[in-house]
């Protein structure tokens, strides 16, 4: 844990030589971010990721100017109330899933700075000042791409760009606020408020679920349910309840999208960047309380002792992740190829997470489940099935990797150890991905069990899409470690470089469904044309399992070889 000073001085500011030279910090890390990005961008190993950021920064451009321009605008009253309530919504999701985890997270510094700056004579205000100008780089760049896509709905793109440059700038602040807020809560009140936000959020999604039932003829196909799915929210972002908590954003929200240039237009512009350091008060204040209240509790365990009682449990929790970590080894040990038993000690280490963050792990995977399974409520039975088979291959792709990271991407800071350990790549690759595929399958069986048995496919459908939905869990695992290894960075990096890296991550998993779905077709057409009526269906089965499966093993050799060449001197980022 970071701390700077004593908690009671965290209320104070420092001089303004202090925010001088902690500006000139944060300038000189952004220049030798920047310096470090270009001659990596220049390097042969990166000719790859630099000409696909180019081509996308042009298409993404070319679509804004020549695309996005030419359709209809959107209604201007609609796309406010669209500003203001979609930050509530996340905001509100932001709150539940901190209280939700039991991990207390900080002001999201890096090590360095943990060691540098939280130990210096440097006040708290002065550190929240501090990340508060590292994350203006990426609002900077999020405004610049959302402003491509709403730049045809409004008459002043420069207010657009202020608008929603300050709402981005808020929104990253009160998730701050939020975070140092839950951190600071005893157990009892943070239990209240984990039941209080949930069901808040429990009603807000009850609301969105009822706007679609009555906007949605029953029986109609699942597509339209979608369709007003996303209006619904849209809906529920505008209605008043929303409105209210969305106070800080409204005036960003109305500026962005004004029409003619008012009196009014000057006062919504003071208020919106008004905001900005309003927000900065309300968290450092809110970081001030947080501390003093954790080092209150802590104190008192000291005077009662109470934290006797709280190691024992801890240990007794922790004993109980060994004794699974070592039920796997011995089982391990069994084994005569050297491959299965060192992934499967590999296997053994990942346990001790996923045994300790086991009710999380479910809890992440309930909301998939029941999405997965809504289109069962509709009355398509042939469209139920496979609206069920793209939810899971969705999930599959967009949801798990992000939410299961017990694998390469976790361990960065423990790359060292792991190059040091006597393992074949295979070998480690197996055993880093392994737990991550067993809970993404045993996802993905539960909900076609469940949908099977609802709308009776048949064999076909069923050993067709659990086969390469497998394969698929496979691949996307591999493929995202393999981007990894050629292409580190930190858990919580942000900027320009993992901007463009979550864009062309998102689009190359669309083409990959895109590309599968296409081939899937062609080779049922062939399958038709080629193979007789009696082993039609045998034949399509067979090739398509065994093509993706031969893809998905061909990811994992890929993955083991971005491990091999990982050079620990070169391809670690600096934090």
């Amino acid at each position: 844990m970071m701390l700077s000073s004593v908690p009671n001085q965290s209320s104070t500011w420092d001089s303004p030589r202090v925010h001088r030279e902690l500006a000139a910090l944060t300038i000189r890390r952004g220049q030798f971010r920047i310096i470090r990005l270009l001659q990596r961008l220049r390097s042969p190993r990166r000719l790859i990721a630099t000409t696909l950021a180019l081509v996308f920064f042009a298409i993404y451009i070319a679509n804004g100017v020549f695309v996005l321009s030419a359709r209809t605008p959107t209604d201007p009253a609609r796309l406010q109330l669209w500003l203001s309530g979609g930050m509530v919504i996340y905001l509100l999701y932001h709150l539940v899933r901190c209280c939700w985890t039991s991990k207390v997270a900080d002001l999201e510094m890096s090590r360095a700075e943990e060691l540098w700056l939280g130990g210096g004579p440097v006040r708290r205000s002065s550190l929240a000042l501090y990340h508060v100008n590292n994350i203006v780089v990426a609002a900077v760049m999020k405004t610049f791409l959302l402003a491509v896509v709403l730049a045809c709905d409004v008459s002043h793109f420069s207010l657009l760009l202020i608008g929603v440059f300050s709402s981005l700038v808020v929104l990253e602040i009160s998730r701050l606020v939020v975070q140092r807020g839950t951190a600071g809560l005893s157990k009892n009140s943070r239990n209240r408020l984990r039941w209080g936000v949930t069901a808040i959020a429990g009603a807000v999604a009850l609301q969105v679920i009822a706007r679609v039932l009555a906007g949605t003829p029953i029986g109609s196909p699942t597509w339209k349910y979608l369709i007003s799915g996303f209006s619904a929210i849209g809906d529920v972002a505008a209605s008043d309840t929303i409105q209210w908590l969305a106070l800080p954003w409204i005036s960003s929200a109305r500026l962005a999208v004004t029409a003619d240039m008012q009196l009014m237009t000057f006062a919504q512009l003071a208020v919106s960047l008004l905001m900005i350091p309003v927000s900065i008060a309300a968290l450092v204040r809110v970081d001030a309380w947080s501390q003093a209240a954790r080092h209150r509790r802590e104190q008192e365990r000291l005077q009662d002792r109470s934290f006797l009682a709280n190691s024992d449990i801890r240990n007794q929790s922790t004993d109980q992740s060994f004794v699974l970590s070592d039920r796997v080894i011995r089982f391990a040990n069994r084994f005569g190829s050297t491959v299965v038993r060192d992934a499967l000690h590999l296997v053994a280490r990942q346990s001790v997470s996923v045994n300790r963050y086991r009710g999380t792990i479910i809890f992440s995977f309930i909301v998939p489940t029941l999405l997965c399974l809504s289109p069962l409520a509709t009355g398509q039975i042939t469209e139920q099935w496979f609206y069920v088979v793209g939810g899971i291959a969705m999930c599959t792709m967009l949801l798990a990797p992000p939410a299961l990271r017990i694998d390469f991407r976790r361990d960065l800071r423990r790359m060292q150890l792991l190059r040091s350990l006597p393992v074949r790549p295979l070998s480690m690759v197996l055993g880093q991905l392994a737990l991550p595929l067993l809970i993404t399958l045993a996802f993905q069986w539960i909900t076609i069990v469940i949908a099977a048995l609802v709308t009776q496919p048949g064999w076909f459908q069923c050993v067709l899409w659990t086969g390469m939905l497998s394969a698929l869990a496979v691949f996307t695992f591999a493929a995202e470690n393999a981007l990894f290894l050629a292409y580190p960075h930190h858990e919580r990096a942000e900027g320009i470089g993992m901007m463009i890296r979550a864009k062309l991550t998102f689009l190359g998993k669309a083409a990959v469904i895109a590309g599968s779905l296409g081939a899937l077709v062609a080779w049922a057409v062939i399958c038709k044309n080629i193979v007789s009526p009696s082993f039609n269906q045998i034949a399509f089965v067979t090739g398509a399992v065994l093509t993706t499966w031969m893809i998905a093993i061909a990811s994992v050799a890929t993955a083991a070889w971005c491990w091999r060449r990982f050079d620990l001197s070169y391809d670690i980022p600096p934090e």
